[in-house]
C-alpha cells in the first residue's frame, strides 16, 4: 500500500477526503492528517509517506512554503495541490516544485481518482527502475570481482579506483568459495536459488560481496575468519542458506589478505581445496589447517594397495562375520590408494572392483545371494555417488555388512568353528593362518595354537586332511587326478601326489583302481 498524507486546515475537508474515492482498492492507505504546514513536517518525517495531498492557503506556513521544504528532504515523494478557484494562478507557481497535478475544491471524485492511479503507476515504474539500476550496478561489481580473479598478470594500476568507486577498497579481504552439491543436477536454475540465499545471509547484512565464478559461488569477506568459532559461524550462515534453497554444500575459505593485489591468491586457495574435497572430512569448512583424508598416516604405517590381496582379506572378514576387521579393512585400502596417488576417480573405481570381487567370491558358496544380484549391484554403483573417501569407505562397509549373513559372536570355541567352516568352504583357496589371524585380530602363532588345542591338529594338516578328503569324492567321481589336485587347491600335481598318498596310504591313481575292483 502506497501511504497518504492529507493536510488541509479545514477538518470537513481532511474528513471528506478519507471517503471520497476507496482508497484500499486502488492501493493507497491514509497514514495522517494534518491541519498546517508545520505539522505536516512534523508527520512527513514521522510518517514517511510516498504522496501527500496539500492545501494550497492555510494559516501559517502556506503550502507553497511547505512544498519548497518538503522538497529539501524529500525528492521523492509526489505531491497533489488542493485550491480554490481564485488561487489557481497562485497554485501553478508550485509546478516548478514538481508537483503532480492540482484540484480544484471543491474536489471532484474521478478528477482525484485519475490522478492517484497516474501516480500509482509512476511511483511503480520508479520502484522498477531502482530495482534494475541497484542490479545493474551489482552486476558491474561482481563482474569487476570475476575480471579481477580471473586476471593471470598483476592487476591495472586503475583497479584501485575501480573498487574504491565500487565500495570494495577495505583493510581486509578473504574469500568464502561454497560449491553447490545440486549443480550437476539442477544447473545454473538451482545455483541462483542458492545465490539469492547468499545474498539475504552475507550481503544484505554488510558480510560481504557475493558473485559467481565458473561451477562456484563465492562471497569476498571484509572481516576475516581467523578463528575456529569464527570459521563455525561462518559455515553455519551458509549451511543455513543453502538449506533454505534445499541444497547440500561444500564450503572452502581462502586465506587472508591485505592488499588488492593478494586477494586472487586467497581465491585460488579457496578454490584448489574444495576442487579436492573428496579427500576432506564432510560437512566441515574447509581452510589451510584442514587435514586430508589418511593425513594422519606416517610413512611407516603406508601399506601398498594390492587389489587381489586386499579383496582376499576383505572377503575372509565378511565369510566370518567380523564387522570390525572388515572395516578396518576398507579403510585401510582407502588410505594405501590415497598414498599411492589414486584421484578420485580411481578409488571409486578400485573399490567397485574390490566390492564385486568380494561379492562373487561369495556367491560361489552362498546361491541365494543371486536372487538379489540386481539390487547389489545398484548398491556398489552407488559408490560413484559419494561425494569424499569418508562417505565411500562407509557406504562401503554398510554394503558388506548386509553380506555378512552370519552374525552370531560366539566365544573362541565359536570362532574355531568359524574357521573350520571357512576351510570347508574354501579349501581350494590359498588359504594361510596368517591372512586368518589378521581377521580375527589374533597374533599368527597364538591362533595356530588355539586351533591345535580345539582340533587336536596343526592348521596346515587339518586344511590338507580336509583337501584330502574332498580329492576323495572326487576321484570316486571319475574325475582325473590332475583334475582333483587342481580342484582340492594343489598346483602341482607331484605334491598333492605326496600329500595324498601320506593321508590315505596310496597313491590317487592307485585308490581310484581300488574303487573299480
Amino acid at each position: 500500500m502506497l501511504r497518504v498524507l492529507i493536510v488541509d486546515d479545514e477538518p470537513k475537508l481532511r474528513e471528506g477526503l478519507k471517503s471520497i474515492v476507496p482508497w484500499g482498492e486502488l492501493g493507497y492507505q491514509i497514514v495522517g492528517t494534518a491541519a498546517n504546514g508545520s505539522e505536516a513536517l512534523e508527520k512527513h518525517r514521522h510518517l514517511a509517506p510516498d504522496v501527500m495531498l496539500v492545501d494550497i492557503r492555510m494559516p501559517g506556513m502556506d503550502g507553497l512554503r511547505l512544498i519548497e521544504a518538503i522538497r529539501t528532504v524529500d525528492a521523492a515523494i509526489h505531491l497533489l495541490i488542493l485550491s480554490g478557484y481564485a488561487d489557481f494562478d497562485y497554485a501553478k507557481r508550485a509546478i516548478s516544485h514538481r508537483v503532480d497535478g492540482y484540484l480544484l475544491k471543491p474536489v471532484d471524485e474521478e478528477e482525484l481518482r485519475q490522478y492517484l492511479l497516474q501516480i500509482k503507476e509512476a511511483i511503480e515504474q520508479e520502484q522498477e527502475w531502482r530495482t534494475l539500476n541497484r542490479a545493474a550496478s551489482d552486476m558491474s561489481r561482481e563482474q569487476f570481482i570475476q575480471t579481477w580473479f580471473s586476471q593471470e598478470s598483476k592487476p591495472d594500476p586503475a583497479w584501485r579506483q575501480i573498487a574504491e568507486k565500487m565500495g570494495l577498497l577495505w583493510n581486509h579481504y578473504q574469500v568464502l568459495l561454497i560449491h553447490d552439491h545440486r549443480h550437476v543436477e539442477s544447473g545454473q536454475e538451482g545455483s541462483h536459488l542458492l545465490k539469492n540465499r547468499l545474498i539475504e545471509a552475507f550481503e544484505e547484512q554488510g558480510h560481504g560481496v557475493v558473485f559467481s565464478m565458473h561451477d562456484y559461488i563465492g562471497i569476498l569477506m571484509p572481516i576475516p575468519v581467523l578463528t575456529a568459532g569464527g570459521r563455525k559461524e561462518l559455515l553455519q550462515m551458509a549451511e543455513g542458506a543453502a538449506s533454505l534453497a534445499g541444497t547440500a554444500i561444500t564450503s572452502s575459505l581462502g586465506r587472508q589478505a591485505h592488499r588488492l593485489e593478494e586477494v586472487p591468491s586467497s581465491y585460488r586457495c579457496a578454490k584448489e581445496r574444495i576442487r579436492e574435497r573428496f579427500f576432506y572430512a564432510p560437512g566441515e569448512l574447509l581452510f589451510s589447517g584442514s587435514e586430508r583424508f589418511a593425513g594422519d598416516i606416517s610413512r611407516d604405517e603406508q601399506q601398498p594397495y594390492d587389489p587381489l590381496q586386499w579383496m582376499e582379506q576383505l572377503y575372509y572378514a565378511v565369510d566370518v562375520g567380523n564387522v570390525e576387521v572388515q572395516r578396518n579393512l576398507l579403510r585401510s585400502a582407502a588410505y594405501a590408494m590415497v598414498h599411492e596417488g589414486y584421484s578420485e576417480e580411481g578409488m571409486k573405481r578400485s573399490f567397485v572392483a574390490l566390492l564385486t570381487g568380494v561379492y562373487n567370491k561369495l556367491m560361489q558358496h552362498h546361491t541365494e545371494l543371486q536372487s538379489r544380484t540386481k539390487e547389489y549391484s545398484d548398491r556398489i554403483a552407488a559408490i560413484f555417488r559419494q561425494r569424499t573417501a569418508h562417505d565411500l569407505c562407509q557406504h562401503s562397509s554398510q554394503f558388506l555388512e548386509e553380506l555378512i549373513w552370519q552374525a552370531d559372536k560366539g566365544g573362541r570355541d565359536q570362532e574355531m568353528k568359524r574357521i573350520m567352516d571357512l576351510i570347508q568352504r574354501n579349501y581350494s583357496e590359498n588359504i594361510k593362518l596368517e591372512t586368518l589371524a589378521s581377521v580375527f585380530n589374533y597374533n599368527s602363532a597364538y591362533l595356530g595354537k588355539m586351533f591345535k588345542n580345539t582340533t587336536g591338529e596343526y592348521f596346515n594338516t587339518y586344511l590338507d586332511k580336509v583337501r584330502i578328503s574332498k580329492a576323495k569324492d572326487f576321484l570316486k567321481q571319475g574325475m582325473k587326478v590332475y583334475q582333483v589336485a587342481e580342484k582340492v587347491g594343489y598346483t602341482n600335481v607331484d605334491y598333492f601326489h605326496s600329500k595324498f598318498k601320506k593321508y590315505v596310504g596310496t597313491s590317487p591313481s592307485n585308490y581310484r583302481k581300488e574303487l573299480d575292483l
